[in-house]
């Protein structure tokens, strides 16, 4: 079973990875245990006969061949062979895991594509998906240990659910040499086909994408046999295992400790135990064990793939998919965040960290306080030539925009909040009524009191008067089009009648606001000031005429109305008399008169639409004009 440690280390700590060090299943310790023990009985055994079983000429003799071998031990290439060899098998086994064939998406698709609760439905469904997981299951038993000893035979597949008696019956058909792992997926390919033809596929393009998904799942199966039957060339394995093993049989006599008083390779200091070179015993054979293990995941290592368990996960998780999972959304609903100024929600210990901010490095970036203007100029190739003509475009540093970008950065944008004060103010107009007689006003839904006019016509001031703020200058500002129902046309200021232009294109840094933000900025703020202007109006005209109706004749319809309801209920019902043929007269003409002022003031707001002074064409460039080459300028005009 694969060892799982993640949770141990999820947090960085100076002692996390030292916990891992008292594991035993699948560590390291268990890995070169073996051969440590081997390699330590086989240093003492040459120990001992150098220390007490040879003369002293033969322990010269031998302490000779120990400098030998100690000084030409560098000749095995050890770093080098292992790096690449443990490069190139995780490559492989990282690959192998990414293909290994997860169910899930073809569960999805055909449980999204084949429509129907009938019964015929729900069997086209788990077939489909059923067949897919056999054709694993048969490539699972080819190439792992673990799934073969699980299924044995076809007969013990068959037991299993994953085959039914007449399907085997249908592979055992065809004989031939080569395995038939293709033979499940021609069965689901043609399921899909043939529900496609019976209607429970809605669509062609339905089709193929469930055959896709199909296709995909084969091609990770096919991978897996591939680099099952063409390994990395064994030469590779063998030349890193005999180095590997050739190496610490040399430091078997190289690492020995010399005693003799006069050889020339004393060992300083005389220790029984070779501390060092089991160091490097552990991490050199581990690295190579490291590699054994990766080489093939199918096998049955403690961190080899669960290929049972990956069987068992896709057949549950796949006909749960296709199967009681089908159709089952839960009901459309408002989700918590539909709130516009919804704050997400944070466990009480969690509330207490700051969070990052995610912005950009530069965002905070400012212009000094001193800097009033930039000016934009164009690359020059010949700087030596001060007689070329220039473009420069002049970009004024508005301050007041700065600071509230500054202020509002980490929430929303200038131009949401201005959206989200539109908002406001209209569903104000909305919750305000001039009297109980809607009829008589303008469109329900729009009247507004003196007071909102007050308080509308303030922050329209306030918005407008935050772009009066540019130098003057002689250049030519470029407007986008103002969204109205008649757009007038683009016209050129200079800056003695400039009064309220916009910031001009540029990319200054992040204390100027974007072109598109500040557009938006203008143009609502311009709707808003024409909107105001027609609701005051209308409101205006609305309180001059319902001013004219007498009181009087109010007090008369109203006890009019009074006596006739009286008549009616001592009679029990019947028809109206002359009096109330008369009082329902007039209340036609007052619903009559409401009416025209209605019209009266749309007819009012589109005239002062049509009656505003259109703006020129001109307003083709930003605040730009033209140094140098002054005199020739003159002489091309």
């Amino acid at each position: 079973m694969t060892i799982n440690y993640n949770l141990a280390v999820s947090t960085s700590k100076p002692w996390t990875l030292f916990k891992l060090l008292l594991k035993w299943r699948g560590s390291i310790w268990k890995s070169v245990i073996v051969e440590l023990v081997v390699w330590w009985c086989l240093y003492a055994v040459v120990s001992i006969i150098y220390r007490s079983a040879l003369s002293p000429r033969q322990q010269r003799t031998f302490e000779k061949v120990v400098q030998y071998f100690d000084t030409r031990l560098d000749y095995i290439p050890l770093n080098f062979m292992l790096g690449f060899f443990v490069t190139v098998v995780v490559n492989r086994w990282t690959y192998l895991y990414q293909i290994i064939g997860f169910i899930d998406n073809v569960g999805l698709m055909v449980a999204e594509y084949v429509r129907g609760r009938a019964e015929i439905s729900r069997m086209y469904r788990r077939n489909i998906l059923r067949y897919c997981e056999l054709a694993q299951v048969l490539v699972f038993r080819d190439i792992s240990m673990r799934t073969r000893r699980r299924f044995p035979t076809l007969d013990t597949v068959v037991a299993a659910g994953f085959m039914l008696p007449h399907e085997k019956e249908k592979f055992d058909e065809i004989q031939y040499r080569y395995s038939k792992y293709w033979l499940p997926f021609q069965w689901a390919l043609a399921l899909t086909y043939d529900a496609r033809k019976k209607g429970l596929i809605e669509s062609d393009y339905y089709q193929v994408v469930i055959t896709n998904e199909i296709k995909q799942f084969r091609t990770g199966l096919a991978w897996i046999c591939n680099y099952d039957w063409v390994p990395i060339p064994i030469m590779y394995p063998q030349l890193v295992c005999l180095a590997v093993h050739t190496y610490f049989l040399v430091c078997v006599l190289a690492r020995q400790y010399i005693i003799s008083e006069h050889a020339s390779n004393k060992t300083e200091v005389d220790l029984y135990f070779p501390i060092m070179s089991s160091l490097q015993f552990i991490f050199y054979m581990g690295w190579m064990k490291v590699a054994e293990a990766m080489l093939n995941p199918f096998g049955e290592d403690d961190d080899d793939f669960e290929t049972n368990a990956l069987i068992d996960r896709n057949i549950t998780m796949g006909l749960m998919i296709v199967d009681q999972g089908y159709n089952r959304p839960p009901e459309i609903r408002r989700d918590p965040f539909w709130d516009e100024e919804f704050e997400p929600l944070y466990s009480e210990e969690t509330a207490r960290v700051p969070q990052p901010s995610l912005r950009g490095s530069a965002s905070q970036i400012r212009l000094p306080e001193h800097v009033q203007e930039i000016r934009m100029v164009s690359l020059l190739d010949d700087p030596a030539s001060p007689t070329l003509r220039r473009r420069v475009s002049v970009v004024p540093v508005n301050r007041h925009e700065d600071n509230i970008r500054a202020s509002r950065r980490s929430s929303v944008s200038a131009a949401e909040v201005l959206g989200s004060i539109k908002k406001k103010m209209e569903k104000s107009f909305s919750r305000t009524r001039l009297g109980s007689e809607s009829d008589t006003l303008p469109p329900p839904g729009k009247s507004v009191s003196s007071t909102n006019l007050d308080t509308m016509e303030n922050q329209k001031k306030n918005v407008l008067t935050t772009q009066n703020s540019l130098p003057s200058a002689v250049y030519t500002v470029e407007e986008d089009e103002i969204d109205s129902p008649e757009k007038p046309p683009k016209r050129s200021q200079s800056g003695a009648n400039l009064t309220a232009s916009k910031a001009f294109a540029h990319h200054i840094l992040d204390n100027v606001i974007e072109e598109d933000e500040e557009e938006i900025i203008r143009k609502k703020s311009v709707m808003h000031a024409r909107h105001l202007d027609a609701l005051k109006e209308k409101f205006d005209n609305v309180q001059k005429e319902t001013s004219s109706i007498p009181e009087e004749t109010v007090e008369t319809i109203e006890e009019k109305v009074e006596d006739d309801r009286k008549i009616e209920e001592d009679k029990g019902g019947g028809e109206m008399g002359e009096e109330g043929e008369e009082i329902r007269e007039e209340g036609e003409e007052i619903r009559e008169d409401g009416k025209e002022i209605h019209d009266g003031g749309e007819n009012k707001k589109e005239s002062s639409q049509q009656s505003q002074p259109p703006i020129p064409k001109e307003r083709e460039r930003s605040s730009e004009f033209y140094i140098g080459a002054a005199s020739r300028s003159d002489d091309e005009h």
